[in-house]
């Protein structure tokens, strides 16, 4: 199953491609890292455009990969409630770019992302880069950041559907 990991954002949206694969054994799920990267939309462009954007880049991400289960971060509504809005935003637009294609979506939030693949709810970003390294087997950790969060979502997915 290839499962595309994103983590939301107007200006910013990261994104991460793995597959999983269960083991001859069935004991385990292989994963593997497939791609990361961003996608990003000018602050110059009205916000329609910038939502059209995102909604055509990430149905080009889910065609090209033939992705079978996409996840999102869930927005979480604490402190800016500017930025958590336009976060929404571009979180709808992926909705609607996964609805287009009938690709199922899931929704984690970073609490109970950090908790899978750290091992802790709390863990700092580095701690979950260094996680996402280990985990797919990677030379580096992954960035930019808003990618390696992408990575990170996916990956919860993958644990979580694996121990079900």
């Amino acid at each position: 199953m290839i499962v595309l990991g994103i983590d939301p954002g107007t200006a910013k949206m990261g994104w991460g491609v793995v597959e999983s694969q269960a083991a001859e054994n069935k004991k385990k799920n292989v994963v593997r890292y497939v791609d990361h990267g961003m996608i990003e939309t000018p602050a110059t462009d009205p916000l329609p455009q910038r939502l059209l954007t995102i909604r055509d880049e990430v149905g080009k991400l889910m065609s090209d990969y033939e992705v079978g289960e996409v996840v999102i971060e869930r927005v979480v509504f604490n402190v800016n409630k500017r930025s958590a809005i336009s976060v929404a935003q571009a979180y709808g637009a992926v909705m609607v770019a996964a609805a287009e294609l009938e690709i199922p979506v899931h929704e984690y939030n970073s609490l109970e992302v950090k908790l899978s693949v750290a091992g802790y709810g709390r863990a700092d970003k580095k701690s979950v880069q260094q996680q996402v390294k280990c985990k797919l087997c990677l030379k580096k950790c992954p960035t930019p950041n808003h990618a390696a969060d992408a990575l990170a979502v996916a990956l919860c997915h993958i644990l979580k559907d694996y121990a079900a």
